[in-house]
């Protein structure tokens, strides 16, 4: 298995240990309005937070009422929770008719045409973004696009990246060095991902309004909810978010260049079983296996901020690799903003053993087999004989995760020395208990409760959903994030409206049709 070198763990101890544990963190967290009964919104977004199109922090995703929060990047998880737990009390203060759903499966669903698409208004930008929504709807069907998770943020710290780069490629750094290193990062973390999905995953159950759409092997557990009882994370299964389409391309992650030049066929290229949408207006942005970048379905991708209408692959190639997008989270319904703080530790802990432990290269046939790992432990995580694929190696998931964990302590006892901080070992502590007892588990916990009182998952999640929004209705306000707040959500509509003004976009009659700008790459096609 995969080793951290002995050059890399040196500077566990050396004098670098302070670089090693900086970073920065960020959170995005879905989740959808929903009324007393259960059943998704209705209604449009709340003009009480802003405009979902040009507000920095609270967005929508697929849906109408899908609300995403999106925080800025911290240099501590604190931090980073608290700024989310913020969002989530502003929303419950300016929308208090609703409630935010708890878990990544979602509520009561109507049919799945009649499930609203985000709008953004009537500019270009907004349109668009609309346009790739229905496209989405299209090809995976609406139902599965209002499944909700949790993305984590992180970047390293630039002063580990110089090390590094040193160390590893006798360089400075640069926009070459450091997206190695992260490309680095992506493998191992596609190597170990099979341990997170497990220990984290907490989806298991879901609504028969979504169970009707989507054939899972599951069991009642009560009239109108389905179970499937080795499961760790619908989400990240078949029902889920996956795409049989998308397995047909291999996207490289063995270096920047391989990426963008496999990212760039999936979004250059005709796929036939897409052309017949386009013989409506509108209905998609093109008919390509991918209609943009962010269509990807990966649990981690490697990000770069896009500046003006520069497309995603473009800011890659231009400035390189600036931070990763973690999204194998499920939302942790016990929690009011759908994340907890010792996941988040762990996962700090479990990067830099990714980033500390040799990469080696990853084959096709390796690439597949992540796949198939996502596959059987989401689906079939907790049967105790299950085996995954290790590069080469045929291992079962129990060995795995009692690797990780021996490479993840020494990691998790020195952050917590850097940050004075004993909840990093707590955190490892925690995840060394769920290895071991299966009852610890997100899944087990939810089965229980339900279990014990015999109500369906709708009921158990609405309950849920009051207790948030009463420990939320509880936020201690501060005067100045009030105003910052009221701030961001009045500007973010007078921004709309301006750039709908200045396009003249309110006169349909004269609106221009969506041509998407083509990824402009050196290497071409």
């Amino acid at each position: 298995m995969m080793k951290i070198s002995k050059k890399s763990l040196s500077l566990l101890s050396g004098s670098s240990g302070s670089c090693l544990s900086k970073a920065k963190f960020g959170l995005e967290r879905e989740t959808l309005r929903v009324d007393s009964k259960g059943k998704i919104s209705k209604n449009p977004h709340p003009i009480s937070l802003g405009s979902a199109l040009t507000h920095p922090l609270i967005k929508t995703d697929f849906a109408e009422p899908q609300l995403e929060y999106v925080t800025k990047a911290h240099r501590d998880i604190r931090e980073t929770l608290k700024e989310l737990e913020l969002l989530h009390a502003y929303t419950v203060l300016r929308n208090p008719s609703e409630l935010l759903w708890p878990f990544s499966m979602p509520s009561i669903l109507p049919e799945g045409d009649k499930i609203p698409l985000a709008q953004y208004g009537s500019s270009s930008e907004g349109r668009k973004k609309t346009i790739y929504r229905r496209g989405l709807g299209n090809r995976y069907g609406r139902t599965m696009q209002t499944v909700s998770g949790v993305h984590f943020n992180f970047s390293f710290d630039n002063c580990l990246l110089e090390i590094l780069s040193e160390v590893r490629y006798k360089k400075p750094l640069s926009k070459t060095t450091r997206s190695k290193i992260y490309f680095d990062t992506i493998r191992n973390f596609n190597r170990l991902s099979p341990t997170l999905i497990y220990l984290f995953g907490s989806s298991s159950i879901v609504d028969e309004t979504y169970s009707l759409v989507h054939e899972i092997p599951h069991k009642s557990w009560k009239k109108r909810s389905f179970w499937s009882p080795k499961a760790t994370s619908l989400r990240l299964s078949k029902i889920g978010y996956t795409s049989k389409v998308q397995k047909k391309f291999h996207i490289d992650t063995n270096s920047l260049e391989e990426y963008a030049k496999s990212m760039y066929r999936a979004v250059s290229l005709t796929y036939t079983g897409y052309s017949q949408y386009s013989l409506k207006p509108e209905s998609q942005l093109n008919d390509h296996y991918l209609q943009l970048e962010n269509e990807y379905y990966s649990l981690v991708r490697p990000k770069q901020v896009p500046k003006g209408e520069e497309r995603v692959l473009e800011a890659l190639m231009d400035r390189g690799v600036e931070y990763l997008e973690i999204r194998l989270l499920d939302n942790n319904p016990f929690h009011p903003t759908g994340v907890d703080i010792h996941s988040l530790y762990f996962l700090h802990s479990l990067l830099l053993l990714c980033l500390l432990a040799e990469s080696s290269p990853t084959s096709k046939t390796e690439y597949v087999g992540h796949k198939k790992n996502q596959e059987k432990v989401s689906l079939n995580g907790r049967n105790k004989g299950i085996f995954i694929l290790l590069e080469k190696e045929r291992i079962p998931l129990l060995e795995l995760l009692n690797f990780v964990l021996e490479e993840v302590k020494p990691i998790a006892h020195f952050l917590a020395g850097q940050y004075e901080n004993e909840d990093y070992i707590i955190a490892y502590e925690m995840a060394k208990l769920r290895s071991k007892d299966e009852n610890s588990l997100l899944t087990s916990q939810i089965e229980k409760k339900l279990e014990m009182q015999g109500r369906e998952f709708v009921d158990l999640g609405l309950n849920l959903a009051r207790e948030h929004f009463d420990s939320l209705q509880a936020y201690q306000w501060k005067d100045r994030e009030i105003s910052y707040l009221n701030h961001l959500s009045e500007s973010s509509l007078f921004e709309q409206k301006q750039i709908e003004n200045e396009e003249g976009s309110h006169d349909k009659k004269n609106q221009k049709p969506i041509i998407l700008k083509p990824v402009n790459l050196l290497f071409g096609a």
